[in-house]
């Protein structure tokens, strides 16, 4: 009887296995089913192989191999944002208990136990990638999707928090539908103009609804990429607006909010040491592929003194796309935890 074909068309699938009868095994039952699989002996050459040919749609992984174990494989794809979704199905043996719960704490989506049986395996794929392709459907369906606007600084004080809320409640004001998320997860304060906000999406009265980061950097620890995401991916949604105010530092939840970013505001302040930084925050958005059309350098005048416009302008080699003037009254606003638009 004919293998029925499962796959859909161009479907992925990353077999790593250091036993090769186990590889040649999954490549020959899987590639009959329609899939197109590779397989490599361990950790080390499958991210190689992501690196070089991009992600798969999915992951099928043994967890003792030399060079790199499965459990260390699935943790370095989730801290990766091309692969931070990407469906992970874990091999072991039925006894070892431990590594079972030990690929579901790094982000593995399923176990299989070894010996492994061939039809449980590609039905388990099937299910997964059925699922997954649902979301896909849904996320791609026609719809409204928010205009995306990241808030990027390269140090910490030049008034990038304070310009997203105050952007986010001017743009509601207008009546717009906005969300703010605060990414700058280890020490975000965008949630210090909603006192009472705790940890999920909340509205504040000047129409803006807040995602905020974990009150701790130790909670912070637990907010995976995937999971950042995903709450972009629903925040545009039926929106007009996504503020997202990111940390300084780059890591991969910045990548990723830069990558479905519109806009990116690079901001800056009239000082030496704010410059530089933006110097290298403008070097780096050009080396991971964001475009000079999407960034607006807009510099905050947080003080009567400083560098003067074309000062910034010689030292950046770029004038700024947009200048706010200083406001005393800015100033009182923020101590107050009320945005100046509304102060």
């Amino acid at each position: 009887m004919e293998d029925r074909k499962e796959g859909m068309a161009g479907e992925k699938i990353l077999c790593v296995d250091d036993e090769d009868a186990i590889r040649k095994l999954c490549t020959v039952y899987l590639a009959k089913r329609g899939y197109l699989v590779e397989a490599v002996a361990n950790g080390v050459e499958a991210l190689r192989l992501v690196e070089t040919k991009g992600p798969p749609d999915l992951v099928v992984t043994d967890v003792n191999m030399p060079l790199m174990n499965g459990l260390e494989l699935v943790k370095r794809l989730r801290e990766d944002r091309r692969t931070a979704r990407t469906p992970i199905i874990v091999l072991s043996a039925a006894k070892q208990e431990q590594d079972i719960l030990a690929g579901y704490s790094h982000g593995a989506d399923d176990y299989i136990g070894k010996p492994i049986d061939l039809a449980v395996l590609a039905a388990k794929i099937e299910t997964i990638l059925r699922q997954t392709r649902g979301v896909t459907e849904v996320i791609a369906a026609p719809r409204k999707l928010a205009v995306v606007i990241a808030f990027a600084h390269g140090k910490g004080g030049v008034g990038a928090t304070t310009l997203a809320a105050n952007v986010a409640s001017a743009l509601a004001a207008e009546g717009k539908s906005v969300v703010l998320l605060d990414l700058n997860l280890q020490f975000g304060n965008a949630a210090m103009f909603e006192e009472d906000f705790a940890l999920y999406l909340a509205d504040h009265k000047s129409g803006v609804r807040i995602l905020a980061a974990p009150p701790s950097p130790e909670e912070a620890e637990l907010v995976s990429i995937a999971a950042v995401q995903q709450a972009i991916d629903l925040a545009r949604g039926g929106r007009d607006v996504v503020v997202l105010d990111l940390a300084t530092k780059l890591d991969e939840v910045t990548l990723a909010s830069l990558d479905v970013s519109d806009v990116v505001c690079v901001v800056t302040a009239p000082h030496l040491a704010a410059l530089r930084s933006t110097s290298d925050t403008l070097a780096m958005l050009t080396r991971i592929g964001i475009s000079d059309e999407r960034i607006l350098v807009t510099l905050v005048r947080n003080t009567p003194k400083g560098i003067d416009d074309a000062g910034v302008a010689k030292f950046l080699k770029r004038k700024a796309d947009v200048i706010v003037p200083y406001a005393e009254k800015a100033d009182a606003a923020a101590d107050l935890g009320v945005p100046y638009v509304l102060a």
